[in-house]
């Protein structure tokens, strides 16, 4: 057994660092002052499983108040995405941080200036109409950890948004009224379905066979262990086994899928009949997506035979250590013959080969020595397709040989025998030769098999050639996807305004699809969103938001889709569908009439101080959407004064 290590990281190395965090290292503890926090608890709310008309409930707490100064009033605002949450209820439930005994309450002496609970966030502030009185009853200075309040949430649709605490407005006070330090710690919602995992990697052994008498004891060939569609890839595993009795290893290299920079162990055994490799990146390199070489082997023929190249304990890991999906293909060798026949192409699927479209195939012959007699029985569905004919191929010296074709169509057989007599001659190919070319119409749409049955192969002596059998498939299918509505949830909006996109698709074709579909404005690309395996005559409508920050205002922007063809696709003219529209209006042109002016000016001097709720409401003097209209969105008005498209 030979064992390869690289790049002079010793196993005792890496036992030593495995070790240094058990290590106790006695050192005087520094002291710190605490500061204070408050925080959504839970923290994350991830589950598909909260879907609308249900609810949810969060709680604001507060933690590491210090005894001094200690706290003697708190605010907080906590806001979220009102499209995704409906605010429903806010309670402060007995116990809570500012009287946990209830004493200030039952004194008449708890101030609650504020409890609003709103369609997109919540408000609350607290102190005490006396605080000298709630500090001589000892509730005054609060210090520690509780509860602020409890806030349930009605869940309006599918989407995700952050549960955020308000710089401004989350506050914590001592009773001079001095703001005390604290940190804030936002939640976050999510009840959109989890992605789907990303496409399955191949690794597989090229090429797939390798068979060959020339390959005597005492030659060498090579081979690759190839991955194709890799995705995140940031160490990787495979062991390789053969028969030893008739194959030894003579080099095994690290292939170059991964930098050079790659660490590797490789591990070969003659004697068993396997080699191992691990390979592994560190940082700074990143992970590797795509196609690539793992490893290369070179083999040394040792004896006469077959030996099955079978890749195992095959394993692609992310740079977290989590598994990435993948699927695997052997190879296989000899050096002693082995027959081919077989339906070429072995598959056939166009959606173009409508009736009555015509197609051939052939029965092909691949690594024979010395054949001169063959047989078959070609099966197939004759309610797709019919035989109209058959042309026995001649030899390699271009004789045709004689024979026999029978056609029942009613059975869907086509039975065949053939000798290689005189003029012509017997073959010897280690190469494929088409034997037969048959000849079919497509009578229906749907799909057959083309199953060979009852196969022979002789030699000249009469002798039965070992030979595999390789069968075939045909479907015609009509392969067609459309987008069918595209709809943009707002018409007008201020640079940095989100616009939610809702795009329609439906496959309208014969079997599932997997496909992308591009949204843009104008002719810029907003994004690619992925629909896999799609089921046929179904629809699905996906959303997207649309980032208009950078956005040149005054323009009217185009929203489309387009869905690229998939393969065989004949009718594209769905494949795109274009909505009205989205004008990017001045930040400040209230009435949308193009110009920042004084109509402006007075149409938000008459919403100002609303909020959504109020009558006076017009979202658009609320420029930076903070659900309010105040001096912040007159300043914006007024910086853009004048301006005009």
């Amino acid at each position: 057994m030979r064992t390869s290590y690289v790049r002079a990281i010793s196993v005792l190395t890496i036992l030593l660092l495995a070790l240094i965090p058990t290590i106790s290292l006695t050192t005087p503890a520094a002291s710190a002052a605490t500061t204070a926090r408050i925080f959504v608890d839970p923290a994350s709310i991830v589950n598909e499983t909260k879907v609308p008309g249900g609810n949810i409930i969060v709680y604001v707490k507060i933690a590491d108040v210090p005894a001094s100064p200690g706290a003697a009033g708190v605010q907080f605002k906590l806001e979220w995405n009102s499209t995704v949450l409906i605010g429903w209820k806010l309670e402060i439930e007995a116990g809570h941080f500012m009287d946990p005994a209830g004493v200030e309450t039952a004194e008449g002496n708890l101030w609650i200036i504020t409890k609003k609970i709103q369609p997109g966030y919540a408000e609350y502030a607290v102190t005490y109409y006396d605080v000298p009185a709630a500090k001589g009853r000892g509730t005054v200075p609060r210090s520690g950890s509780g509860t602020l309040a409890k806030i349930t949430l009605n869940i309006t649709s599918i989407g995700s948004t952050g549960l955020s605490l308000s710089e401004g407005d989350t506050i914590i006070a001592d009773e001079t009224a001095t703001p005390l330090d604290r940190t804030l710690q936002n939640g976050f919602f999510d009840n959109r379905p989890a992605a789907p995992p990303p496409p399955s990697a191949h690794i597989y052994v090229d090429p797939d066979r390798v068979v060959d008498p020339a390959l005597t004891p005492c030659h060498n060939f090579t081979i690759d262990v190839i991955i194709v569609n890799a995705t995140d890839v940031y160490s990787y595993g495979f062991k390789l086994s053969f028969d030893p009795a008739i194959l030894h290893i003579v080099d095994a290299t690290v292939g170059g899928f991964f930098p050079p920079t790659a660490m590797f162990i490789v591990e070969t055994d003659n004697n068993v009949g396997f080699v191992n490799f691990t390979v592994w990146l560190v940082p700074p390199e990143l992970p590797v997506s795509g196609n690539g070489t793992l490893a290369t082997i070179t083999f040394h023929v040792e004896g006469l035979g077959p030996s099955a190249l079978t890749l195992s304990d095959t394993a692609l890991f992310d740079n977290t250590g989590s598994p990435l999906p993948h699927t695997t293909a052997n190879s296989f060798f000899n050096n002693i013959l082995l027959g081919q026949l077989y339906v070429d192409p072995p598959e056939i699927i166009d959606p173009t080969l409508l009736p009555p479209s015509w197609l051939n195939i052939n029965i092909t012959v691949d690594d024979v020595e010395d054949l001169y007699h063959y047989e078959f029985t070609l099966a197939y569905d004759t309610t797709i397709l019919t035989c109209y004919g058959a042309i026995i191929n001649a030899d390699l010296n271009g004789i045709r040989p004689s024979g026999t074709i029978t056609f029942n169509d009613g059975a869907g057989l086509v039975t065949v025998a053939v000798s290689f007599d005189p003029p012509a001659s017997p073959v010897t190919t280690y190469t494929p030769l088409p034997l037969v070319t048959l000849l079919f119409q497509v009578d229906s749409i749907g799909w057959t098999n083309l199953d060979l049955e009852n196969t022979s192969l002789t030699d000249s002596n009469g002798d039965p050639i070992p030979h595999e059998v390789g069968d075939g498939f045909f479907m015609t299918l009509i392969r067609d996807v459309a987008v069918t509505n595209v709809v943009a949830n707002e018409t007008q909006v201020y640079p940095g305004w989100p616009v939610s996109i809702d795009v329609t698709v439906e496959n309208q074709g014969d079997m599932a699809e997997t496909f992308d579909i591009e949204v843009y404005y104008d002719s810029n690309l907003i994004r690619t969103i992925p629909i896999t395996s799609l089921p046929s005559n179904a629809s699905t409508t996906v959303r997207i938001d649309w980032n208009t920050t950078g956005v040149p205002y005054c323009h009217n922007y185009t929203i489309s889709a387009y869905i690229p063809p998939v393969p065989f696709e004949l009718d594209t003219a769905d494949n795109t569908f274009t909505d009205g529209g989205v004008k990017i209006r001045i930040p400040g042109d209230v009435n949308g009439d193009g110009a920042v002016n004084i109509l402006d000016c007075i149409a938000a001097s008459n919403s100002f101080g609303s909020t959504p709720t109020d009558p006076r409401w017009n979202r658009f003097c609320d420029i930076n959407r903070d659900k309010k209209v105040n001096i912040l969105d007159m300043i914006r008005i007024s910086s853009n004064f004048g301006k005009h498209c």
